[in-house]
C-alpha cells in the first residue's frame, strides 16, 4: 500500500491527507505526518501501517512506557492479557484478552490494546454461535487510541516529546517484526 492509502482507511485528518501523495512510500508518509507535528494522525497511520500482531505488540510497548511512575509496578490485567495473546496467540487468549478489558475498572489504554487482541481476527461472537469477523480495522483503531490514550494520559505538558517515543517505538516495530 501506498501511504495515501494507509491514509485513507487510517482516516486520516484534513490536513494530514492533504500531505500524503500518489505513490509516496509508507516510511515517507509516517516521517511527513510526524515532521509536521501531526502525531495523533501518525499513531493512527502507524497503526494501519503495521501488521496487527506488531501494532499490537507497539501499543503493549506504548501503555508499559508511558505509564505514569506510580503505577509501574501495578497488576494490569487487561495489558496482561494481552502479552499472554503475544505469547500463545489463539482464541482462548483473545477471548481471555477480551473478559480482562471488559472486567477492568480502569478503562484506559490497556483496556483498548486488549480490545484490539479480541478484534485482531477470528469471530467476535461468543464461543458456539454462528462466526461473525471483526469490523474492518476495527483493530487498529483500538491499537492507536490506546497509544493515544497512553501518551495523554499524564503529563500532557510533554505530549510532543512523549509522542516522538511512541512513534520511535513503533519505527522499531516495523524494522524488528
Amino acid at each position: 500500500m501506498t501511504a495515501k492509502e494507509i491514509g485513507d482507511t487510517a482516516n486520516l485528518g484534513e490536513n494530514a491527507s492533504a500531505l500524503l501523495t500518489g505513490e509516496m512510500p509508507p516510511s515517507a508518509g509516517l516521517d511527513v505526518l510526524e515532521e509536521h507535528g501531526l502525531y495523533e494522525d501518525a499513531v493512527r497511520f502507524l497503526a494501519h501501517k503495521l501488521p496487527v500482531r506488531g501494532g499490537i505488540e507497539w501499543g503493549v510497548q506504548c501503555v508499559r512506557e508511558m505509564q505514569p511512575p506510580e503505577r509501574k509496578n501495578d497488576r494490569d490485567e487487561p495489558l496482561a492479557a494481552a502479552e499472554m495473546w503475544l505469547k500463545a496467540p489463539g482464541d482462548p487468549a483473545r477471548y481471555a484478552a477480551r473478559q480482562a478489558a471488559d472486567g477492568s475498572r480502569d478503562k484506559s489504554a490497556s483496556t483498548l490494546i486488549a480490545m484490539a487482541v479480541f478484534f485482531s481476527g477470528g469471530s467476535v461472537a461468543p464461543p458456539g454461535n454462528p462466526e461473525v469477523p471483526p469490523p474492518p480495522y476495527c483493530a487498529q483503531k483500538m491499537i492507536a487510541g490506546g497509544v493515544r490514550i497512553a501518551v495523554l494520559s499524564h503529563d500532557i505538558a510533554n505530549a510532543g516529546e512523549r509522542y516522538r517515543r511512541v512513534l520511535a517505538l513503533g519505527r522499531k516495530a516495523e524494522v524488528n517484526p
